[in-house]
């Protein structure tokens, strides 16, 4: 009857380990020189790994830590990215933001749509740029 509970014990830990992994809505995680890329499954690895990539070659990765995860609805890309608090209240960052979007689809999604999502620190999107 012990070997059942601690197969039952390990089991339930398998289990909760699996669900805090995927249903956090954050997916895998590949890290990119202090920048962690998560990725949901509806893009691939490929996909996050040339994100990655490019966000080192264009220093975006720079060292500091920062969280960014892709995703896709239908046929955009969601670059969805912490940012801190009140820089979506700033319209100066904008432009920035809407520029960023448009590099990530020239540079890295082979001209594919791609919408910025600036969000809090648990990816709850603040404000969407196009």
């Amino acid at each position: 009857m012990k070997v059942v509970f601690k197969l039952v014990g390990v089991l339930a830990v398998v289990i909760i380990g699996y669900l805090a992994f995927f249903i956090d809505g954050y997916g895998k995680k590949i890290e990119f020189n202090g920048t962690d890329v998560y990725y949901t499954e509806l893009v691939s690895e490929a996909e996050a790994q040339k994100l990655g990539t490019y966000l080192v070659s264009s220093e975006f990765a720079d060292g500091n830590e920062k969280s960014v995860q892709l995703s896709k609805r239908d046929s955009v890309y969601l670059f969805r990215m912490v940012v801190m608090d009140g820089v979506t209240k700033d319209s100066t960052n904008d432009i920035t933001f809407m520029a960023m979007a448009w590099t990530l689809s020239a540079n890295v999604f082979d001209n594919a749509p791609v919408e910025l999502e600036a969000c809090d620190n648990t990816f709850e999107t603040l404000r969407v740029y196009k």
